[in-house]
């Protein structure tokens, strides 16, 4: 099966001109990091990559063409909110990850938002009508679906789907499509989700 997803988030920094001085370079190791970083200087594993959260420091005397090669490994992971342990989000790696609840019974009006009133104080009018304000139909009210973990990893019931950054849910009363939050709109979508 064709992985549809990166597994990784890639930085390459080479030098381009040095001078011949010791310089400190800190890498910044990501926080939402599960598992240690990969990191490289010219092909070579470093040993002792410091934890998610915190910096790599290397103090060297860099020289023109030197590459500095790091692979943060991006994983599925739970987000307990701290004012509820019964409500989660869920992320890969640094992305949040937003369950596509449909367009159903939304209108374009409901997308776009009402316009202004026309003669509101302090709106010109520039000689065209606006429409009025507070015309939208009612939402019909929606379910959110309350999510049964199958296990303390997320990966073992939120699968790969069958497009770029697209996972689903499996073993659900209804199970959900869940897609990085920046790329849903027009839409319905749930962050937070109530576990059982």
């Amino acid at each position: 099966m064709e992985t549809r997803y990166p597994e990784a988030e890639d930085v390459k920094l080479t030098a381009v001109a040095a001078r011949p001085e010791s310089l400190a370079l800190r890498l910044r190791i990501p926080g939402w990091l599960r598992r240690s970083a990969v990191v490289k200087l010219n092909g070579q594993p470093l040993e002792g990559t410091p934890s998610a959260g915190s910096y790599l420091e290397l103090t060297r005397v860099w020289r023109a063409g030197d590459m500095l090669e790091a692979r943060f490994p991006m994983d599925l992971s739970a987000e307990v909110m701290p004012d509820d342990p019964k409500v989660q989000a869920y992320l890969y790696g640094p992305l949040v990850l937003a369950g596509d609840l449909g367009a159903e019974g939304l209108t374009e009006a409901h997308i776009i938002g009402p316009n202004f009133r026309v003669g509101a104080p302090g709106v010109e009018q520039h000689g065209s009508p606006l429409a009025p304000t507070n015309q939208v139909p009612p939402v019909p009210d929606l379910e959110i679906p309350i999510l049964r973990p199958r296990g303390a990893d997320p990966a073992s019931w939120i699968k790969p789907a069958d497009s770029p950054l697209t996972f689903r849910t499996t073993g659900q009363q209804r199970d959900v499509t869940l897609v990085p939050l920046y790329r849903l709109f027009d839409r319905r979508y749930a962050v937070y989700w109530e576990v059982a």
